[in-house]
Order: structure tokens, then sequence, then C-alpha cells
């Protein structure tokens, strides 16, 4: 039973209980009469009039919020700042509060630094070469390696000398070494022959050593081709001219050499296969003189590959770990139930706060299987809320679910209103609503016990018999069943008037 319709009861029975109290101790006694010499009983009636008529199903409920989240930190620790205080307004993703996360940083950036090196490895293992490759030209003096030996880059795997080759030692003071780099271009001149030959610097002495005759000499190192006219015996300096022309020279001629052993290294790593070279073969630069097995290599780059994929996985973990330090808002709402200071220690999976979306507001009614065929959504819908009283808040049916629950051998459906006005409600107060499933307006009707329903469309009232008087029933076509009026179709017109028998009998 609706607020509405209770209260109308409620008045009615004080009008009764006043008129029954007047009646039996205030209005004289009347002496008996004779009721035959009396006319027919003079009933109080009600006009047929126009005006709206409802039909409502009445059910109880709760209102909810929009949406309520419960913040429960994902970790344990001690809480550095709190950045909301009770009854703040934020949005979804705001800074809620920090944990430290000190030692979830320290995790994260040591599986880092392990993902780094992992990746190194493979990159280094993927750079393994095949083949060893001949660095330069010249004749084989010497074979270090054979079939089954493990080298890695620097290994040495054989040497070369080049009689095509001559080197040449200079002499340079401090203020001249450091025009000086290996791989540069420089001249030698030839003091026997006035000839001058292009060079290439090989090593730069930086450090230097005293000479006997105070000072520091500083040597530098050149290679050059032999264009077979010159013989170690002979004597040369070297030469270089700056970019701005000054001529830098060497402070002495000194002896050609021949060119020491030059040393191949491998340039990779792995198994040796197979070796192409001899001794006293001539290769030339590029030429590959050994081959690698990187068989093994294939299978650890498989592992390092799967180790990796493992400690990305790890790694995210961990971030994610140390982003769980600072708590932001799930939802954009309203800060209620804050249970959190600065300094304290938080457990994980424990309600710290919560945080509660009151832009819109909905109640859960509770109706009962028998009603539930006759709900729809977008039907209009009277909320009353027990905190507000008998102030009604318009609402609409916004949702109708599709499975109810059975409790105490009764199923209810949990049916979903919108409260259009529900600003001042708070999420858990209870209440009840009038959920409109008809509704017509500006219709012939009659209060709802003055009319007897024979059966759907068909009902009955009491009026005057124009010829004598008395009561006599009228068959009338009804519409709407409301709650409090019921829609007179046909049988009586506007203004037509009926008996009231037997006082008042509301039902429904």
């Amino acid at each position: 039973m609706t607020k509405k319709k209770w209260l109308t009861l409620s008045g009615i029975a004080v009008v009764l209980i006043g008129g029954l109290v007047y009646w039996q101790f205030f209005m004289p006694k009347e002496e008996p009469v004779d009721l035959a010499m009396q006319g027919p009983p003079d009933f109080p009636t009600v006009q047929v009039e126009m005006g709206e008529v409802k039909k409502a199903i009445y059910a109880t409920g709760a209102i909810e919020a929009k949406a309520r989240e419960e913040i429960k930190p994902e970790l344990s620790g001690k809480v550095e700042q709190v950045f909301v205080k009770e009854g703040d307004f934020v949005k979804a993703g705001d800074p809620l509060f920090e944990i430290d996360s000190t030692e979830s940083v320290l995790e994260y950036q040591k599986q880092e630094i392990n993902v780094v090196r992992l990746r190194q490895d493979i990159e280094d293992l993927r750079a393994r070469k095949p083949e060893i490759i001949a660095s330069d030209n010249g004749v084989v003096s010497e074979v270090l390696i054979k079939p089954g030996d493990e080298v890695n880059k620097e290994t040495i795997v054989a040497k070369l000398s080049n009689p095509d080759l001559l080197k040449l030692k200079g002499v340079f003071g401090p203020s001249q070494i450091k025009h000086f780099k290996e791989g540069m271009e420089v001249t030698v001149f030839l003091s026997g022959s006035l000839t001058y030959l292009p060079a290439k610097v090989v090593k730069v002495d930086r450090s230097g050593r005293a000479s006997s005759g105070g000072g520091v000499r500083h040597e530098v190192e050149v290679v050059l081709d032999n264009p077979g006219a010159v013989h170690p015996s002979e004597k040369g300096s070297i030469q270089y001219k700056t970019p701005d022309g000054l001529l830098v020279n060497s402070w002495e001629s000194s002896n050609f050499e021949v060119v020491d052993d030059i040393e191949i290294r491998a340039g990779t790593i792995g198994k040796v296969n197979t070796v192409l070279i001899e001794k006293d073969d001539t290769v030339g630069k590029g030429q590959v003189i050994a081959k690698i097995d990187l068989t093994d290599t294939e299978l650890q780059i498989q592992e390092k590959e799967l180790a990796l994929k493992e400690s990305e996985l790890i790694l995210q973990q961990k971030k994610a770990d140390a982003a769980k330090a600072r708590v932001v808002s799930p939802i954009s709402g309203q800060i209620t139930d804050l249970d959190i200071k600065a300094g304290e220690r938080v457990d994980s999976g424990k309600t710290v706060m919560v945080v509660i979306d009151t832009s819109e507001v909905y109640m859960k009614a509770s109706v009962d299987e028998v009603d539930i065929p006759y709900i729809k959504e977008g039907q209009a819908v009277d909320v009353y809320v027990t905190a507000y009283g008998t102030e009604v808040f318009p609402g609409e049916v916004v949702k109708v679910p599709q499975q109810g629950t059975t409790k105490d051998n009764s199923v209810r459906f949990e049916v979903e209103i919108l409260v259009k006005d529900g600003a001042k409600m708070k999420h858990g107060m209870t209440g009840d609503c009038d959920i409109i499933v008809h509704h017509k307006e500006n219709v012939p009707r009659l209060p709802y016990n003055v009319v007897e329903i024979l059966e759907e469309g068909k009902g009955t009232v009491m009026v005057k018999n124009p010829e004598n008087g008395e009561p006599m029933p009228k068959e009338v076509e009804i519409g709407i069943e409301g709650t409090e009026y019921v829609e007179i179709k046909s049988g009586l017109s506007p203004g037509d008037e009926v008996l009231l028998m037997g006082g008042m009998d509301f039902r429904g």
C-alpha cells in the first residue's frame, strides 16, 4: 500500500471515528420511528467526474548511487601521503593516497637491468659470424687454430708477413705530437732519392719519454707500400702539412724496417669447423680463412630469448607493483568512509575509503513475480523515501531484470528505477514506490470503492431507481482499475450520481 493511499485511509478513518463519537455522545436522542411510514433510505452519493486514473504496482526498495567503489590498496606498507579528505569530490584517475614504494621500485630496477643484459646477450649472439675473414694481405707465416678450437673476437688465428710493406718511425716534440692520430695519411721523405711516398699512421706515442739532451720525445710509426726500389737500410723522415699550412717534420731521419707479422683475429665467437689456410699460403684482404660452427649459438639464442620473455613479463609485473603504490580513483564521485592517515600502515585488500558517484541515484525496487509482466522500461514511477516522508520524487524504470531471486518461497525481481531529482538522497536509504503501469488523463472516473468489479472490463454501481428512489444495481463498462479511481468507459456520464453503500470500503 502506498504512502499516499495510507494517508487517505488514515484521514477517512479519523473522520469516521470522530463522527461515530459525535453521534454516540452528543447527538440528541430521537424517538423510535415507524419505518413503514418512512420513505426510501437516503444514501450519500458521489458523482462521476473527469480526471486522471493511474494503475500502479507497489514495491519496496533501497536507494543506490550510480556507482560505489570500495578502495582497497593492492600493496601493504606505510602510507606516505593522503591526497583527499572526507567529502571531497574526485574525478576518475585522481590520486587518492600513496604508499612507500622503495622496495617495489628497487625490484623493478633490478629486473630492468636483467632485461637489458639479456637483450645485449642476444644481440651479441646474433652478431656472431659463420666465417673468419682476413683483415689484411700477406703470406701466412703461422696458423694458430685447428678444427674444434673455441675462439672469441680477440683470438689470434693466424699471422701474415708482407714483404711489400715497410714501416718507419719518427720522433716529434710535445707541440708536434698533437697533430697526429692513428689512421691519418702522412708523407714520407726519402733523403737518399729525394722522393716522397704516402704512408698511414699506425701508432702514436702520446706519453713520450725523456731524451738525453733534455725534453720529451714522442714516437710516431707509419706503414707504407714498398714501390720496389726502397731498401730497408734507407733512411726517411715523416712529414705532415696541417690544414693551416704548417709543415710538421720529424726531428731526424730513421731507417726503414720490415713490417712485423700481421695478426689476424677471429672477429667472432664459436667453435672452429674448418681451417682453409696453411703456412706460406698467400691470402688477400676479405678472404675467408676459416669457418665457424654456430649450432650451439642458435641454441643459446633460443634459450636467451625464452629467458628474455620471462624477464619481460616479470618486469611488467614489477612495474605494475611499483605503480600500485599510488592509488587513484576508479570513478568520479565523493569520498566517504575515509579510514587512512599518513604515517600509518595499511594492509592490502582492506577497505580504506569509499568513492560514491551520486550524479545519478537509483531505487532498486523488489517486485513480485506476478507483477513483473506488467513492468516495462520507460514507465513513470512515484518514489517515496522514508527519510523524506510523503514527498514524491519522480522516477523512471530503466532496467527490468530477466532473472529473479527466490526467498521464502517467493520469487522477486529487482527493478532498477532512475530517480530524477535525488540529489539529496543518500546511498542505502529505504523507501517504496508506485510503478505506473497504466495512466489516463481527463477521463470519466469513480472512486474505486463504489464500483463492484465483476470481470475484466465490467462492473456494477448502485444508483437510485428513478421510479421509486430505491437503490438498484447498474452495469458499467470499465477501463483502467486504478489504485484510487476506476475509469468509466460507458453506462454513466460525467455528473451522474452513484450511491455509497455500506460505507467506505477501499480495496487494493
